[in-house]
């Protein structure tokens, strides 16, 4: 534990972050700079606006999708459109806000295409998760304490299908 903590103390000096982060937390940083490129290319596409021709050539991602582990190893889950018959279970996020002084973040639910529920026993289950072919943007979002989480594993922008 005492490694861990000298590395979160020393973090900014090993790495060579910006003097302005004030993250300590290694999720959160990933986070911050997720939503930092995610910002970029939406800063990018709104420049680029008026040039059609432009648009087309290129793909533009706007969102990078991600999933997040316990650090009992088990992929973090939650609820959407709950009271609905349109309720879904997800593992699949996008980040909104980061407050790294407070090491929590907004994450915006990701829509799976294939159910993440075992039939049999009624639980989310993590092999299902292959399952998954792509992912639908919601409005839905989740405020998460950072610190209960020990991985974050990014996917291809790819991933995430329009809504059609």
């Amino acid at each position: 534990m005492a490694k861990m903590k000298d590395f979160l103390e020393h973090d900014d000096e090993s790495h060579h972050h910006d003097k302005d982060k004030k993250c300590r937390n290694c999720i959160c940083e990933m986070l911050e700079d997720i939503r930092e490129a995610q910002e970029e290319v939406r800063n990018r596409t709104e420049d680029k606006c008026c040039s059609l021709n432009d648009m087309e050539q290129r793909p533009i991602h706007d969102t990078i999708p991600f999933l997040l582990q316990t650090p009992y190893g088990h992929p973090y889950f939650t609820w959407g459109k709950v009271g609905t018959e349109h309720c879904f279970v997800t593992v699949f996020f996008s980040v909104v806000k980061v407050d790294c002084e407070e090491n929590c973040a907004v994450l915006r639910l990701l829509k799976p295409n294939a159910s993440l529920i075992d039939p049999d026993t009624d639980s989310v289950e993590p092999a299902l998760i292959c399952n998954v072919d792509f992912v639908t943007k919601t409005n839905e979002c989740v405020l998460v304490d950072l610190s209960c989480f020990s991985a974050l594993k990014c996917l291809s922008p790819k991933f995430i299908k329009n809504k059609q």
